[in-house]
């Protein structure tokens, strides 16, 4: 039996990569307040999961106001520049009400 030594060297970069690029970089998943200028507050979470509550019924005004008050340390975070897609360039964003 003939064991070939790069493939397996290569099978193992490969799965060695695709975990690193499934963690999320640090500083990418956080929950953080967020006040629309309507004066409604907002609790979201930034590439995690939903926070407990309700589910915030947004405008679509609402929701892109939401999404880049809460997205705010993400671009202080990454910088200028940043490949695409990743947690800095796509983030998920939900949101509920905060009473």
């Amino acid at each position: 039996m003939k064991i070939v030594l790069p493939g397996c060297a290569a099978v193992c970069a490969a799965v060695l990569w695709s975990t690193g690029a499934l963690a999320a970089p640090p500083g990418s998943a956080y929950q953080t307040s967020v006040q629309l200028s309507s004066g409604r507050n907002l609790l979201c979470s930034v590439n995690e999961s939903q926070p407990a509550g309700e589910p915030a019924a947004l405008t679509r005004r609402e929701q892109v106001e939401a999404d880049v008050l809460a997205t705010q340390r993400l671009r202080l975070v990454s910088g200028p520049e940043s490949p695409y897609p990743s947690a800095y360039t796509a983030p998920s964003v939900a949101c509920v009400n905060a009473g």
